[in-house]
């Protein structure tokens, strides 16, 4: 899984568990929130949608920061593997632009 995979994970989340079973929205998206950091894909779409998901107090225990937080500010192992993706150019939006680009030739 990559960063997009997370966020996309935590979308379902926030989309599919209603908000009034907090107990299980929390745990899901603080079991993905915990691979995500573990596999170093942390970026700031993925703390967007963690944000969409949780409540403050919940983002707070889990981030270890408010809401306002990039994840540039965060642990850089959290965000490790997304650096490395980037100066390799090996990120979604940049492999779609590409191949744009080619297709337009």
């Amino acid at each position: 899984p990559d960063a997009f995979t997370f966020t996309i994970m935590l979308s379902v989340c926030a989309n599919l568990i209603p908000k009034e079973d907090a107990p299980v929205r929390f745990e899901s998206a603080k079991m993905l929130f915990e691979k995500c950091c573990e596999s170093g894909h942390v970026n700031d779409h993925v703390l967007w949608k963690l944000k969409l998901t949780v409540n403050e107090f919940e983002y707070h225990q889990l981030v270890g920061a408010g809401v306002e937080t990039k994840a540039q500010d965060l642990p850089q192992p959290w965000s490790r593997s997304v650096a490395n993706n980037r100066k390799q150019g090996d990120n979604r939006n940049n492999n779609w632009a590409a191949r744009n680009r080619r297709n337009r030739q």
